[in-house]
């Protein structure tokens, strides 16, 4: 494959270099914080696999879906933000990839929103005084010269009965990192409503955390850790084994490379969610998508739900949904 491949699969922003090249780190035995890159345990067996389906979105829709988050207010109803420059909306979709309501932040004006996060509010109250809210990590750098990344929050809007369009307002949290710019596609929210920034590293090298606390400032580092070995390096041969998207539910981790889905499970209800690289882990049924980069997981801890962006060759995004029996 050419160079052009490689740079296509980066994401359709055309403003970054491409992903990490080389292939993926040879799979090795589980390790803590560092070391060899850990392998998953095998998939499950077919009696408690969940079974996965492709659902394409219509041209328009979200073309450069690169975060996805569940709605808690209408089941089987998605939340899509796309990554190219000065996004400023968030398109909803249904299970058949039908558009069901855009809605609006008001105060958000994206460079690079690689990542898409449900979550508690936390400390910082809301305007509208919603519990549950959305986070969108305007975290992409990929030529690593950002001052600072971006994080907005909104309360979750109710989508019951929702009309063609919503407008919410977001705050806007500015981080900055301690160590210098670093290009990140993956984000989790943490109880107290702050957020876990994993990096997006090149050449092989371990994926990095930094924790932001609510409402912004300077970014601590966490932790460094490698992430499991690709269990069919199709896509990742050529963009290297990266993360390009987290999400957490209680008691799991889901994380996401452009070839596999990996699932961790807390050992005990009080683990800390920064601790999950150290959580036993397994990889999971991967739909047959061309540029995978967001995953949410379902409320029923099992299933889950992918958005790919249109890939080198497509012309629309689409859903890949993992539902179980």
């Amino acid at each position: 494959m050419t160079l052009l491949a490689t740079n296509l699969l980066a994401g359709c922003t055309g403003t970054g270099d491409p992903p990490p090249s080389g292939p993926p780190s040879a799979p090795a035995p589980a390790t803590p914080s560092t070391g060899s890159t850990p392998r998953s345990s095998p998939s499950p067996s077919a009696t408690d696999a969940p079974m996965v389906r492709v659902v394409p979105l219509a041209p328009g829709v979200s073309d450069e879906a690169s975060g996805i988050a569940a709605s808690t207010t209408v089941p089987d109803r998605f939340f899509l933000i796309d990554d190219g420059t000065g996004a400023d909306e968030l398109a909803v979709v249904d299970d058949r990839g039908r558009l069901v309501t855009r809605v609006t932040l008001t105060g958000m004006d994206a460079d690079n929103a690689e990542a898409l996060g449900g979550g508690p509010c936390g400390s910082i109250p809301v305007i509208d005084g919603a519990r549950q809210c959305l986070y969108v990590g305007d975290i992409g750098d990929n030529r690593e010269r950002r001052d600072d990344v971006v994080v907005y929050r909104a309360g979750e809007p109710d989508l019951t009965g929702a009309g063609p369009h919503l407008t919410v307002a977001a705050d806007e949290w500015r981080y900055t990192y301690p160590d210098g710019p670093h290009n990140a596609e993956s984000m989790l929210v943490d109880l107290d409503g702050s957020v876990l920034i994993v990096t997006k590293p090149r050449n092989g090298a371990a994926h990095r955390m930094y924790r932001g606390q609510p409402g912004g400032g300077e970014l601590s580092f966490v932790r460094e850790f490698p992430i499991p070995g690709s269990t069919r390096p199709l896509r990742t041969i050529l963009t290297g084994n990266v993360a390009t998207d987290l999400a957490a539910t209680p008691g799991r981790v889901l994380l996401l490379t452009y070839d596999d889905v990996h699932e961790y499970t807390a050992p005990d209800p009080t683990a800390a969610l920064s601790d999950f690289p150290d959580w036993p882990t397994r990889s999971l049924p991967f739909p047959d998508l061309p540029q995978a980069e967001g995953i949410a997981g379902a409320a029923d801890g099992c299933g889950y739900v992918i958005a790919s962006e249109a890939g080198p060759t497509g012309s629309a995004g689409s859903l890949g949904l993992a539902t179980c029996r």
